[in-house]
């Protein structure tokens, strides 16, 4: 019985803060339209709490693992220094501050383009392994790629002026069709996901299980 009012409780505010919100996109109410804000505003200051948490749950993580030594140990020693160094001197200088700046921009942010182009490798490894010409889907995969790859570097005009136009058509017509169906999808996905949220079916998020029929 105290576990089933634990759960109402958030999933009664969460169905009531989500069903304020919602209406304020098609209800024009001034109380309702400033309780709305007032919710969103609420959301910034939570979502802030929880980045907090989540570094504080990271640093007992990686804590453990540095002080047990486990495996591969140093990254974890690594990354609390960093995160406690550069927590420090953004509240020490501000983050405005050129030595907050120049950590920013000379460490981070080259560190950052590091890892973005591993996605390079994997891209070409997934190509590798999609453009393996077995079936018709991987065939037409295959030349609509090799078009795409000619139509956006010099040699695909020297080899055939149709080439940059079939590669524009591609990119404009079956690939900006694929990704508005892929869209629409999505976007229906997440009205669903919404709609279990906000009606109290969907649980998950308090750790529990989402509710059936029955709900």
């Amino acid at each position: 019985m105290i576990k089933v009012k634990v759960i109402g409780l958030p999933i009664a505010v969460t169905m009531f803060v989500g069903t304020v919100v919602l209406a304020d996109f098609f209800i024009t109410q001034p109380n309702l339209v400033a309780t709305a804000r007032e919710f969103m505003n609420w959301g910034v200051i939570i979502s802030a709490f929880a980045t907090g948490l989540g570094a504080a749950n990271l640093l007992r993580i990686h804590g453990n693992r540095a002080s047990q030594r486990r495996t591969d140990w140093i990254y974890s020693v690594v990354l609390l220094v960093a995160l406690i160094a550069y927590t420090a001197l953004g509240l020490a200088k501000r983050s405005t501050s050129p030595s907050y700046q120049f950590v920013f921009n000379n460490l981070y942010s080259p560190l950052g383009a590091t890892v973005f182009s591993f996605n390079a490798f994997f891209m070409t490894s997934a190509a590798y392994r999609a453009f393996r010409v077995r079936t018709l889907n991987a065939t037409i995969l295959l030349i609509s790629a090799v078009l795409i790859m000619l139509g956006n570097v010099g040699i695909g005009a020297v080899i055939s002026k149709q080439i940059p136009v079939m590669a524009a058509w591609i990119s404009k017509v079956p690939t900006t069709a694929g990704f508005r169906g892929v869209t629409i999808g999505s976007s229906l996905g997440a009205i669903g996901l919404s709609l279990r949220v906000i009606l109290g079916i969907e649980r998950s998020q308090f750790g529990g299980t989402s509710g059936g029929g029955n709900a």
